[in-house]
């Protein structure tokens, strides 16, 4: 038996009716109703309020998808029982289901405040650490690279996994911990030794070309009806395709979609997340997060909190309320009202060419010198500032996009096979060579003071290089 879910992407996502009552009806998992995807910016693009449950559902669909497009293609089955394939593609359902579930309130904004030793701590009770050091996966700092290198929200959606979910993902013949180790990018049966259709299914939930981001760049353009991605999916899902030593990769079939998943995945960056307003307004409400962990004794976003009291964006954003009537400091009474009536700041410049323009800046090489300047500087430089405008300094701020990770020169990466061999799109040409795509900081001020700020920052720069 099967249960439909009506996606607005995707259409119909069908899931066995056992794994919706052991997984998907659960408190952990329809937490992630109440995570957004986009954080804050819903702020500008009012669109965008979906959330990590449909993302993960999204994931879910196109992974099997994927995966069954790929045991159709005889080279992929070749030396492999359907047994053993089963048991891969079941747990690649599992991993792309329950690969957010880990997620913080607030999405990247709360997951800073998670403790990543402490959940290390816990998977290493959990079994997980062990698994993987039995498979001779190398280790940093003590850990096998898996779980030292990941980031907070996967390393809390493994636990989550293995305090919740274990026993009904074992109940379907999977192992609970490859689970896991596909959620960090890795395969515990690939690393043991066995067949590499293993280590190619981890990849299809990690990897420049997996079907997390896919969703995600799909997804976003859709919700925030920013509309500048014209992707073919269907082809792309066709195009998936692996090989035992380049590993997942696309074929030739791409060549006809994979310039417009580029640039879409490129203006999206540009245009949503990097955004100059997009960064503000999650930058907001990162800062309402800081000052309330600053000027109390309360520790807001924990993993206890997300695993015992299921934490999510709606909670947090009633505590700022409560906290906004008796504030803990000016600074935050302030920044809740900016957030409550959306009163931004003002940004110097909108993007790269602005920037460009208007810094001391003359050619490419001179603006990246004054873009590494002022993000190695920021805290002295909003001082300054602040002091010269004499406005409060909580009002002065240099920043980066709020998830600097997302930067999308590592599309550069993506693996294209033709005539039985596989290189980057950045050798096809495909990629390019522009600069405008890279991510540049942005300087908030308070209104009408743009100008002086601008004059002001390039005197230092001239004066300090």
């Amino acid at each position: 038996m099967t249960r439909q879910f009506k996606d607005p992407v995707h259409g119909y996502v069908d899931l066995d009716e056992r794994i919706v009552e052991r997984v998907v009806d659960t408190a952990p998992f329809q937490r992630l109703r109440r995570v957004r995807q986009l954080s804050a910016t819903h702020l500008v693009y009012p669109g965008a309020t979906h959330t990590r449950f449909e993302h993960s559902l999204g994931v879910y669909h196109l992974g099997q998808r994927v995966f069954e497009n790929l045991r159709t293609q005889s080279y992929f089955t070749d030396g492999i029982g359907n047994d053993e394939l089963d048991t891969i593609e079941r747990t690649l359902a599992f991993a792309c289901l329950l690969h957010d579930v880990g997620h913080p309130p607030l999405s990247h904004l709360g997951e800073r405040h998670l403790d990543a030793d402490a959940l290390r701590e816990r998977l290493r009770d959990h079994g997980l650490v062990a698994a993987f050091e039995r498979c001779g996966v190398p280790s940093v700092e003590g850990l096998p690279v898996p779980v030292r290198r990941a980031n907070p929200h996967e390393l809390l959606g493994c636990v989550t996994v293995l305090d919740h979910y274990a026993d009904a993902i074992a109940s379907f013949g999977v192992d609970p911990h490859e689970v896991c180790a596909y959620v960090l990018g890795w395969s515990l049966r690939y690393e043991a030794g066995d067949h590499w259709q293993h280590g190619v299914a981890a990849e299809l939930l990690h990897s420049p070309i997996d079907v997390d981001r896919l969703d995600y760049i799909i997804r976003d353009d859709h919700m925030t009806g920013a509309n500048v991605l014209n992707v073919d999916t269907e082809r792309m899902v066709a195009a998936y395709t692996a090989h035992p030593d380049a590993g997942l990769a696309l074929s030739e079939k791409a060549l006809s979609t994979i310039g417009n998943y580029l640039e879409g995945r490129i203006s999206l960056y540009m245009w949503v997340t990097q955004h100059h307003k997009s960064v503000y307004a999650n930058v907001l409400v990162r800062r309402l997060l800081d000052e309330l962990a600053a000027h109390t004794d309360e520790r807001l976003i924990t993993v206890d909190a997300v695993l015992d009291d299921d934490l999510d964006d709606h909670a947090v954003l009633d505590r700022f309320r409560r906290a906004a009537a008796d504030p803990p400091s000016e600074a935050f009474a302030d920044l809740y009202e900016r957030y409550r009536t959306r009163r931004f700041a003002e940004s110097c410049w909108k993007h790269r060419l602005g920037y460009a323009d208007v810094v001391a800046a003359e050619d490419e090489r001179a603006v990246d010198d004054y873009t590494r300047w002022l993000l190695a500087n920021d805290e002295r430089l909003e001082a300054h500032l602040a002091d010269e405008l004499d406005v409060p300094a909580h009002e002065v701020w240099i920043e980066r996009s709020y998830v600097p990770e997302y930067e999308p020169a590592e599309l550069k990466d993506i693996p294209l096979a033709h005539n039985g061999r596989t290189q980057s799109v950045g050798a096809y040409g495909l990629y390019g060579d522009r600069a405008f795509d890279r991510s540049i900081p942005f300087v908030y001020v308070p209104a009408g003071h743009v100008d002086r700020t601008v004059d002001l920052l390039n005197e230092r720069y001239r004066a300090e290089r």
